[in-house]
């Protein structure tokens, strides 16, 4: 797995699930007017989120299948033993005019884990720039990584203070934008860990 360090650890993976098993996992996405939606409607963040509660049985044989890759991902990002969790992520949607400003995701979790990586995989047929939606990873120095996403398409990127993204521009429709976000943690911190904070959003 080919990681790299700039702006900060992350990898960008084609092709990686199955197309069938993918297909399946966005076609149990609700409506939008299903009850169980998070529904955020803020100036920092307009999108949609839905937990475990309407997830379908191909989410979550596909939530089986991104365990599996733990011991993968901590090889390759040179981490310790990595657990699973989906708090905060599982279906995200954003409709037309959504946005998520750029913004570092909180690090700990309620029974003392400590975040390590986001695994977000997006789930959007035929998308192409005309479709915007860009996911946007922010460097120290103010460059911009920017990243289609487009289906079957999964980024994988360390969780710390310094890992600003987001995809801060409105996204201009007619079709929303849907991915699937998981993360994984460890018992012991990094080795750089200063200290425990929510989401912290960039200036």
């Amino acid at each position: 797995m080919d990681v790299s360090r700039n702006p900060f650890p992350h990898a960008i993976l084609d092709g990686l699930w199955n197309d069938e098993l993918l297909h399946a996992v966005a076609a149990e996405f609700p409506r939008l007017d299903a009850k169980g939606w998070i529904r955020y409607d803020a100036e920092k963040e307009v999108k949609l989120e839905g937990d475990s509660q309407l997830w379908g049985p191909s989410t979550f044989k596909f939530v089986e299948q991104i365990a599996l890759l733990g011991p993968q991902l901590a090889e390759a990002f040179g981490m310790p033993k990595l657990i699973l969790r989906t708090e905060g992520g599982g279906y995200h949607q954003i409709e037309p005019g959504g946005k998520l400003a750029l913004h570092a995701d909180f690090n700990r979790s309620e029974d003392g884990l400590y975040r390590r990586l986001n695994v977000i995989t997006y789930l959007n047929p035929h998308w192409t720039d005309a479709d915007g939606g860009y996911l946007e990873l922010l460097a120290t120095d103010g460059t911009v990584t920017s990243v289609l996403p487009r289906f079957n398409r999964t980024v994988v990127f360390e969780t710390s203070d310094k890992s600003f993204h987001g995809h801060p521009k409105p996204l201009p429709g007619p079709r929303s934008r849907r991915s699937f976000a998981a993360y994984f943690f460890s018992v012991e911190s990094p080795d750089d860990y200063e200290y425990d904070h929510s989401t912290v959003w960039y200036d």
